[in-house]
């Protein structure tokens, strides 16, 4: 028999909806660090899992091993730039570092994406307090605050300027090509889309996008990023409310050792 990258044991294919419920559970009863295990064995198969990253920076989070979440972060970020789990992991280790100036611009950038943060807030307030500033709703954060309420017009009108003023920003750009899309503006969005996956090929909203409305070349051109990063839409359905268009039920191929590592963490619970 030829070997396999499993050794001579032929491997056993598991739905990866199982490996998620798995690791969820662990997440919510606090007990991360028996969900690192069961991530790994997901990232072997799907080295550019979104899901997968998310779940791994709630680790690092409740582990509190900052340093390690470090790259996962700016994986993420490259996918969802607007994304404020990784902007905060980002912003406790530069703060565990001592680099209070580099902290404080991550939790600018985590709050600027979720308003209503608790741990985000107080994050952004302890770096301020030691310089004695004020914690105040910036034009970014109402961009945010009128994207959450469906008041597309408003955040559009927002986010064009601040995308006037500062253009290297991926999370306005996102925003508003998110704000666009929902609003209908499908000529604008379908342009913005194809133009920022042409300067970053792993923003999975731009392909989604694309996917969604553009021609069969977009759609093509979609395919296997969409199904690397987002393969069973379960992503982009959480950030984006809209499945990826090649968004299937997602099997993963592991080791009978991993396989057995699941079947007993699923009957434990």
């Amino acid at each position: 028999m030829t070997p396999t990258r499993f050794g001579r044991s032929r491997p056993i294919s598991t739905q990866l909806s199982h490996w998620n419920e798995v690791i969820d559970r662990r997440l919510a009863a606090n007990r991360p660090e028996e969900a690192a295990p069961l991530i790994r064995v997901i990232l072997k198969s799907l080295p550019r899992h979104l899901p997968t990253y998310f779940r791994f920076l709630q680790v690092i989070w409740l582990m509190r091993r900052w340093h390690e979440g470090k790259d996962w972060a700016l994986r993420l970020l490259s996918a969802d730039p607007g994304s404020e789990l990784a902007w905060a992991v980002l912003a406790r280790d530069a703060e565990a570092g001592g680099n209070l100036t580099k902290a404080q611009r991550f939790w600018t950038l985590a709050l600027e994406n979720a308003p209503y943060n608790r741990p985000i807030r107080q994050g952004l307030s302890r770096t301020l307090l030691r310089q004695k500033r004020p914690l105040m709703l910036t034009r970014p954060a109402l961009a945010t605050l009128y994207r959450m309420g469906g008041r597309w017009d408003r955040a559009i009108r927002v986010y064009s300027e601040l995308t006037d003023e500062e253009p290297g920003r991926l999370d306005f750009q996102s925003g508003l090509l998110e704000a666009s899309w929902h609003d209908g503006r499908t000529e604008e969005a379908l342009h913005l889309a194809r133009l920022l996956v042409s300067l970053n090929a792993n923003l999975l909203l731009g392909w989604v996008v694309s996917a969604h409305i553009g021609d069969e070349d977009d759609k093509a051109l979609a395919r296997a990023p969409l199904e690397a990063m987002d393969p069973d839409g379960e992503y982009a359905i959480t950030r984006f409310a809209y499945k990826n268009a090649f968004a299937v039920p997602t099997d993963i191929s592991v080791s009978p050792q991993d396989a057995a590592l699941l079947n007993a963490a699923r009957r434990e619970f």
